[in-house]
């Protein structure tokens, strides 16, 4: 290496071969000789590897923009776009938008796991930071911008530690929130009650999405490509859906004026009612868990709510509490009348043991004889939905 150095005034410039054998003159910026040794030997790496030099070149930002290219162009929708950014951001913000993706290894992403816990992130939250940085190495090395191995880069098993919330109102709970927000606020709790929307879905309506006669509200849902979707009115959405109709107050088209920290508002609203605070999405998760203590099967429940598959709803969304289980179990399978005082019948024999025959030396007869499933579902409310609120 020493004979490929050479010094311009108090400067030292190195000559390189490129990967086909091209003599290429760089200079090291160094007044050092050691110092410019060191810049040489990865300037002559970067220029027979291109691979190398282009994971050198490319930022973590444009690999992240590049993630979202690919992204868009595989028609995501623009939720999970704005998602993406976001999760970025944070990477961007911790380990730098300039830094180049050769210095993206497994100390780096541990350090950043590390600040984003004592930042207090929620685990589940940085698992979705990781999966974003993992989509972009992927999408750099495609590109051959990337030269290190993503899975051993990225950490084995993170554990998310991720616990769905169960919190969703009751009816009772339902008319006492409502009574104690102003009129058009009340309006978007009940159209989101009523029809499972989001919030971004909420901030989207438009009067003319809510067809009374029709029986249909179309929710102009963005996150998924699921997400903008017509949904039936039954049931208890009807009241609740014209109550909406009837309270909304949103100008220019909109079917609600702007709702600002919706969060605060909320959990104020809630403290005066006098029952435990919810979010937006807890309002989505009450119009599923009414759905499925009616007896709506988990996929129809998807439907609704704007999903592929009945995953989320049987793991999130649609939930049965334990006192709607409880109460379908008895309806499914009966209750006795009476519990047997000898447990022992729960145990059949089938020799002639002491446990097959009853008092007297007489058989004993099955605890189970007899038994029969009751038919399959279970019948919803019939009962109408009235809301009790301030602005009736």
């Amino acid at each position: 290496m020493s004979d490929r150095l050479f010094k311009r005034g108090a400067t030292w410039y190195c000559w390189v071969f490129d990967a086909n054998g091209k003599r290429i003159q760089k200079s090291t910026r160094c007044r050092d000789r050691k110092a410019a040794e060191a810049v040489a030997r990865e300037l002559e790496r970067r220029a027979a590897d291109p691979a190398y030099a282009a994971s050198n070149q490319t930022t973590l930002e444009s690999a992240l923009q590049n993630l979202i290219r690919d992204r868009t162009l595989k028609a995501r929708a623009q939720g999970t776009l704005e998602m993406l950014r976001v999760k970025g951001g944070h990477l961007t913000r911790i380990l730098g938008a300039g830094l180049p993706l050769a210095q993206v290894d497994a100390k780096a992403v541990d350090a950043f796991v590390d600040r984003r816990i004592e930042e207090g992130a929620a685990r589940n939250t940085i698992h979705k930071e990781l999966s974003t940085l993992r989509g972009a190495l992927k999408v750099a090395k495609r590109r051959g911008e990337y030269t290190r191995d993503v899975a051993a880069v990225m950490p084995d098993g993170f554990a998310t530690e991720y616990k769905p919330r169960e919190r969703y109102l009751s009816v009772s709970e339902a008319q006492g929130l409502l009574a104690e927000l102003t009129p058009d606020r009340a309006a978007r709790v009940a159209f989101m009650l009523a029809t499972s929307a989001r919030w971004n879905e909420s901030e989207l309506a438009q009067l003319g999405d809510v067809d009374l006669p029709g029986g249909v509200v179309l929710l102009r849902g963005t996150k998924t490509e699921g997400s903008r979707r017509a949904v039936p009115i039954v049931g208890w959405a009807r009241p609740l859906l014209e109550h909406a109709v009837r309270y909304a107050e949103g100008q220019g088209g909109r079917l609600f004026r702007p709702w600002g920290n919706v969060r605060r508002d909320l959990h104020e609203a809630c403290e005066r009612a006098g029952i435990t605070p919810v979010s937006p999405n807890d309002l989505r998760r009450t119009c599923a868990t009414w759905l499925r203590q009616g007896g709506v099967e988990p996929h129809l429940i998807a439907a609704m709510l704007g999903h592929t598959d009945s995953r989320m709803v049987e793991r999130v969304y649609g939930r049965l509490p334990v006192e709607s289980l409880g109460r379908a179990l008895r309806e499914r399978l009966g209750e006795p009348e009476r519990l047997p005082e000898d447990c022992s019948v729960f145990a059949t024999d089938a020799g002639d043991s002491e446990g097959s025959v009853g008092p007297g030396g007489q058989p004993r007869e099955p605890f189970f004889a007899g038994f029969s499933v009751p038919r399959d579902g279970i019948e919803p409310p019939t009962r109408g939905f009235s809301i009790l609120c301030s602005t009736n």
